[in-house]
């Protein structure tokens, strides 16, 4: 079931953030580290009631945010219409849980909230390495918007985002 977290939730999130972390970079991805993301991250998606988690039998198997607003450099990306989209940032899966369906299950989530929200767009962006999350937008029909280095480290991003919602009006 996914719900909204709690503050309570956070110590319960950064657990499987570490779990995660640790499963990434011992499979050579680097784009989660000591640096990001942060208990302080997933606290201002807490007050921002756009953190979600993924809960089965009292234990937490993912967290993902799904935002208003895009990181920092949304606007200088070529989206079709960054204004009107909804953004997944920091999906995780435990990594004793990958391969069960969880994140397809906050993808179906997030797309419900784009079309109760009457948005057109899921907006995403992954590390170029992240096999498996760029494997998971192209598989979900995501379309690629463009590759660019990330301004506050050496890598490389793809940038990802999918029509949703089509208004009549467009």
């Amino acid at each position: 079931m996914i719900r909204q977290a709690t503050k309570n939730d956070l110590a319960a999130v950064m657990v499987l953030i570490d779990r995660v972390k640790g499963k990434m970079n011992a499979q050579g991805n680097f784009q989660w580290d000591e640096q990001y993301p942060l208990k302080e991250d997933f606290l201002s998606d807490y007050e921002s009631q756009e953190l979600y988690l993924y809960e089965k039998n009292d234990g937490i198997y993912g967290v993902c945010t799904i935002a208003e607003k895009g990181h920092e450099e949304y606007g200088t990306i070529n989206w079709t219409d960054l204004e009107a989209g909804l953004t997944i940032k920091r999906l995780a899966i435990d990594p004793h849980f990958t391969g069960k369906g969880i994140a397809d299950d906050f993808l179906d989530y997030a797309e419900e909230l784009v079309r109760q929200k009457e948005k057109r767009f899921l907006l995403a962006d992954t590390f170029a390495d992240n096999t498996y999350a760029n494997l998971l937008f192209k598989r979900r029909k995501f379309k690629f918007v463009e590759k660019r280095e990330d301004p506050n480290a050496d890598i490389m991003l793809h940038y990802y985002e999918k029509e949703i919602y089509q208004d009549p009006l467009y």
